[in-house]
């Protein structure tokens, strides 16, 4: 998982916070990049993630952000009006339309009505025209229409194959969908501090790459304060559940859910001392405006975090498999 360095419209300088991403548990890996197949009679669904496209582009290109909650909803609502408040256009801009390509649409199994399905494509939205990557869109339909509420980067692993067909499962999982955002807040809360994880702390999450070995959070949070340390400098960071509830879209075979989180992370740096340098001890760069000394630095991110959460008769445990984040604040004083 490669930390999110991501400016949006506004050309603010995000902060990686320690243990926002680690290197080996997002996108980019040697999974086959194929998503799959569209799901039969997906016309619509197709439709709206073109149009939430073209909305994103005039947002992207014109600064107008109009139809901001005809499109978004949930942690990218929260992305989009966040980035609205600092967005502007400089008067030489010329910037090119993101791309979209590759478009698979998956709605999973469902009782009723369909309320969600996942758009799968190479596009470039979410690293602002760098180059294309592979990412799940998550549309859930609210107010009558289909809006977008997350993205997430493709796992090591590949997509996790969902049911399409039939009935979801009814038997509950190991970790229900009301307390995933708060038990995981939990579990990454700890990681940060950069105590090495044990299973008996991390249950009922599995302790994978996400949460120990040398690209992991818990890894990288140990060294980073250690260099901050040493010069005097302290860190603090928790995360905690954001508003939005969790999405649980059921596997493929009745093997349980993919889970889709919202968490918020925050940080704080404290320098007693005061810094004079253009960034902390640990390589993170100083937010701007950056006063001549600083004394205190706080940061919030937004965060998807998703994983595979099987039914509990499986006696397994949730596995951590994939992220998105964003800065929202970042504050030097």
């Amino acid at each position: 998982m490669n930390r999110n360095k991501m400016p949006w419209l506004a050309g603010i300088v995000p902060i990686a916070l320690i243990g926002l991403a680690v290197t080996g548990c997002g996108g980019g890996g040697p999974a086959p990049d194929n998503p799959p197949p569209s799901s039969a009679h997906s016309a619509t669904e197709q439709a709206a993630t073109r149009n939430w496209l073209a909305k994103t582009n005039a947002m992207w290109t014109s600064s107008d952000f109009a139809a901001l909650d005809q499109v978004t909803t949930a942690a990218m609502r929260t992305i989009y009006l966040s980035e609205e408040s600092q967005a502007s256009l400089p008067g030489n801009a010329d910037r090119r339309s993101f791309q979209l390509t590759g478009l698979s649409i998956t709605v999973p199994c469902h009782t009723g009505p369909s309320d969600v399905f996942v758009a799968y494509g190479d596009t470039d939205v979410v690293d602002l025209g760098s180059a294309m990557q592979p990412v799940a869109m998550v549309f859930e339909r609210t107010g009558g229409s289909w809006k977008l509420a997350a993205a997430v980067d493709r796992p090591e692993a590949g997509w996790p194959a969902l049911c399409i067909q039939g009935s979801p499962p009814t038997a509950p999982a190991v970790l229900p969908a009301a307390i995933y955002a708060t038990v995981l807040a939990q579990v990454l809360t700890r990681a940060m501090t950069g105590v090495p994880e044990t299973s008996a702390a991390a249950s009922p999450f599995a302790v994978n790459d996400f949460l120990a070995g040398s690209g992991s959070i818990t890894a990288q949070s140990a060294t980073q304060q250690r260099q901050d340390r040493r010069a005097g400098i302290t860190f603090t960071g928790r995360f905690a559940p954001a508003a939005d509830p969790t999405l649980a879209l059921p596997l493929a075979n009745g093997r349980g859910f993919w889970m889709i989180g919202f968490l918020t992370q925050s940080g704080t740096y404290s320098a007693p001392s005061g810094l004079r340098a253009k960034s902390w001890p640990d390589g993170n760069q100083v937010a701007t405006p950056r006063p001549a000394v600083v004394h205190r630095e706080a940061d919030t991110f937004i965060t998807t975090y998703t994983a595979i959460d099987p039914l509990r008769s499986a006696h397994a445990s949730v596995t951590l498999d994939g992220f998105f984040g964003w800065p929202l604040t970042a504050v030097a004083s």
